[in-house]
């Protein structure tokens, strides 16, 4: 499982990168939709929308949606989805109760999910435009917490953060992760901060994506527990679906458009 993990990572990362760098927006935005869409695809199965006469309009509702986010602000989205994970992570606070309602309704299930994800493409296209480099930082924040908690959580983790959701998630490996990316960050703050009126703030907006990206994943982890499910999906050798790779980035980016709205 390991050595396919590393060998996926190493054949994706590059070409991610590229993406990034070197594609015009309107590209970049085509890139992202097609992986919002394939997302969509496995959340159908999250949503219990298996039939194909719900699952096909419901993917034709995303395409959709995706060219509607091109021709409004991507900043309403990013707000509106602000909005969305902090209904999300109070309903994870209080599982099972406050998953109540989302376990007994698809429909809500469905709108959460679509919502997220296009929230997710918006908040994506604000960090291209401002810079490149934003989602470069967003993506190495999100893939150093997700790995350094993964391999800390293997060596030391005895506790795990929310055992009904998640039975990997250890406080030691949050802990971990979050040290690691305190020592990364600084020099982020010394040599590479955009925001020299604020440093503190830019290092905070660092530390609380790390945060959000681990939330992301265990709102993603009581879906699947909701369902019975292991994977999202079988798309990506040693990570499941597309939708178990971009889970934490779904809340992290977010909340780094938004801190970045914010700061710019």
């Amino acid at each position: 499982m390991l050595k396919q993990r590393l060998l996926t990572a190493a054949l994706l990362i590059p070409l991610v990168l590229a993406a990034i760098y070197f594609l015009p927006l309107f590209y970049f935005f085509l890139l992202s939709c097609g992986i919002v869409i394939l997302a969509t695809w496995e959340w159908c199965l999250l949503a219990n929308f298996t039939d194909p006469k719900i699952k096909i309009p419901y993917l034709i509702l995303t395409a959709l949606l995706c060219a509607l986010v091109w021709y409004l602000p991507f900043e309403l989205f990013t707000l509106g989805g602000v909005l969305l994970w902090v209904a999300f992570i109070i309903a994870l606070c209080r599982y099972p109760k406050g998953s109540v309602l989302w376990q007994q309704s698809p429909w809500l299930r469905g709108f959460c999910g679509l919502f997220a994800i296009i929230a997710f493409l918006a908040s994506l296209m604000v960090l291209k435009i401002a810079s490149p480099m934003f989602v470069f930082i967003l993506l190495a924040i999100v893939w150093i917490m997700d790995s350094a908690a993964y391999f800390a959580g293997r060596l030391w983790g005895k506790r795990l953060m929310a055992p009904q959701v998640s039975p990997k998630k250890t406080v030691e490996g949050l802990v971990a992760a979050l040290l690691v990316i305190i020592v990364l960050s600084l020099p982020l703050v010394l040599w590479v901060n955009p925001y020299k009126h604020a440093s503190w703030a830019w290092f905070l907006l660092i530390l609380i994506t790390a945060v959000v990206s681990v939330w992301g994943d265990l709102v993603e982890s009581m879906a699947k527990r909701l369902y019975g499910v292991k994977d999202s999906g079988h798309l990506l050798p040693g990570h499941g679906g597309i939708l178990d790779r971009i889970d934490s980035l779904l809340a992290a980016t977010v909340c780094f458009a938004f801190g970045q709205m914010l700061l710019s």
